[in-house]
């Protein structure tokens, strides 16, 4: 894809591709490609506003959906509708690839993938799940990629972020986290 960019995240040894931008959609889907080194993935979550296609390019991908895991061999897709709890990882000793879509296309979550593999990169995470260090930087990441954590503790401070995510907008967080990420 002409002006395609990978962004690598070295903790979780993830590579993402934005393929097809919500602007290439005209608003349809937001398509990207992820590379995932042995033993990487991310913590169990859902999201309420669109709905994942997983599609298996290279290697096994493995996906929790709820408490049942499954594998995926190059070709085979799961789907995942909103608010179904789930994850990706890799399991195995070799690279695997896989391609997202997100329906209906979702901007914010291209500004998410693009603004935390830099806060990763920058140092300015902390922990395995690459938790940004600054409470509004971390309002900031929920509010935009619409990601709610499965932990049941998570249920009680979510109402929060969405009271840091609207300061942090007074404040000028988000606009600098676009400005120094995402163009």
């Amino acid at each position: 894809m002409p002006g395609a960019k990978t962004y690598h995240n070295p903790i979780n040894g993830e590579y993402t591709t934005i393929l097809q931008s919500a602007t290439d959609t005209g608003g349809a889907l937001t398509h990207f490609e992820v590379s995932l080194t042995p033993g990487g993935g991310n913590p169990l979550h859902y999201h309420k506003g669109f709905t994942e296609e997983f599609i298996a390019v290279k290697g096994k991908l493995g996906l929790q959906l709820g408490k049942k895991k499954q594998y995926l061999s190059p070709g085979e897709t799961a789907l995942v509708k909103p608010n179904e709890h789930h994850r990706f990882f890799n399991d195995t000793a070799e690279t695997i690839v896989f391609r997202v879509k997100l329906t209906p296309a979702q901007p914010d979550f291209e500004n998410f993938l693009m603004a935390m593999f830099g806060l990763v990169n920058d140092r300015r995470t902390v922990t395995k799940n690459q938790v940004p260090k600054n409470i509004w930087h971390i309002a900031v990441m929920y509010h935009w990629g619409d990601t709610h954590f499965s932990h049941p503790a998570a249920k009680f401070i979510a109402p929060l972020f969405g009271l840091f995510y609207k300061r942090a907008v007074k404040k000028g967080v988000e606009q600098h986290l676009l400005e120094k990420y995402c163009r």
